[in-house]
């Protein structure tokens, strides 16, 4: 959104006296400042950032702008220190500056009212009813959700794949098996997975080569084969992969206002947190029931899939396709594992 803004602005190139990144199209601070007076307005001052960055340590607001939307400004080419200069020039080319406000801690001031107790009550309600699903009421659950916010908040967004995309999908194997074996699983071999419950197949695919091999979790010297998949048709899908990545022009092009987007950050990281979980041989099928409910909602309203970050691969992603009606697998490969790597912490 403030890209288009600065393309537009019917102003030449010239070089960044920031960055000093050359030949692009540059305004002055002065010609932001309206734009990012709303983004300066939600914050007040305050000793810690505890509760939205949940670090108990005193943040200035340059700080707080760069760790709570971490994509509005480019940290490989701008440090914390042109960072701090270029938003206080910004805000002096407006009309709320004050040293208060731009030189000492500050916090979101929806933290001081109910905004920041209905965020932790939207949090509270999944997770009773995440709790009712799975140990009390299967199909009449009396922890409900909110359904019309929830269609609400995923109709803004909903991403559109067009047709031509390219997608993964691996199957461990001892031979190359053919396009036709690389779809969903057939309804009698259909177990319970993050998304789908048991018995009801989804087609889950990756966006790379190396998520698919990762998802997989093969062991070493094991073979398997990886079918490329092409959407023949347009793919509506809820987005929920790095909702803690968008920042917050992007936010209100997804017609969100920022209050309304940070009062239900925390609520779709839950989610996202809920379908991103690795799923394990010692899991509970009854784990995956409230991440089931979610999906089949969202199939439910008329969504082809769920999009949401790899575990397995923190820069890939993660496709539940309800049917794959809208994919073609159109080539398979086949591969061996030759080598893997493992990292750990010491927990204790």
């Amino acid at each position: 959104m403030l890209q288009t803004v600065i393309d537009g602005s019917g102003n030449g190139k010239g070089t960044c006296d920031f960055c000093g990144t050359k030949d692009k199209v540059v305004v002055s601070c002065e010609y932001l400042s309206p734009f990012f007076e709303p983004l300066f307005e939600l914050y007040a001052p305050h000793h810690t950032a505890e509760v939205s960055l949940k670090i108990d340590k005193p943040y200035l607001l340059h700080e707080h702008l760069t760790a709570y939307w971490p994509n509005l400004f480019n940290a490989g080419v701008l440090n914390d220190k042109l960072i701090k200069f270029l938003v206080d020039q910004i805000g002096k080319g407006g009309e709320i500056y004050t040293n208060e406000l731009f030189e000492k801690p500050v916090e979101f001031s929806y933290i001081v009212n109910e905004l920041a107790e209905n965020a932790y009550n939207l949090e509270l309600k999944w997770e009773s009813f995440a709790d009712d699903i799975k140990y009390h009421n299967r199909f009449f659950v009396s922890e409900k959700l909110d359904t019309e916010l929830l269609q609400s908040i995923f109709e803004r967004l909903v991403v559109t794949i067009p047709a031509g995309a390219e997608f993964y999908r691996a199957r461990i194997s001892e031979t190359l098996l053919p396009p036709a074996e690389m779809g969903k699983p057939p309804l009698a071999h259909a177990t319970a997975g993050r998304a789908n419950p048991v018995g009801i197949p989804y087609l889950y695919l990756c966006n790379d080569l190396r998520t698919t091999l990762c998802e997989t979790r093969i062991s070493l010297h094991e073979t398997l084969t990886v079918g490329k998949f092409t959407s023949i048709e347009p793919i509506s899908l809820v987005s929920l992969r790095k909702v803690d990545g968008l920042g917050p022009f992007e936010v209100q092009g997804k017609q969100f206002s920022l209050e309304e987007f940070i009062e239900y950050r925390p609520y779709l990281q839950k989610l996202e947190s809920e379908l991103s979980k690795p799923v394990r041989k010692q899991d509970v099928h009854l784990d995956y029931l409230p991440t089931q409910f979610l999906c089949e909602f969202c199939k439910s309203i008329g969504f082809d899939a769920v999009e949401y970050k790899s575990s397995m691969n923190p820069d890939g992603s993660n496709l539940a396709l309800f049917s794959d009606r809208k994919v073609s697998c159109g080539e398979v490969k086949f591969y061996q594992v030759n080598n893997l790597t493992y990292n750990w912490d010491e927990l204790a």
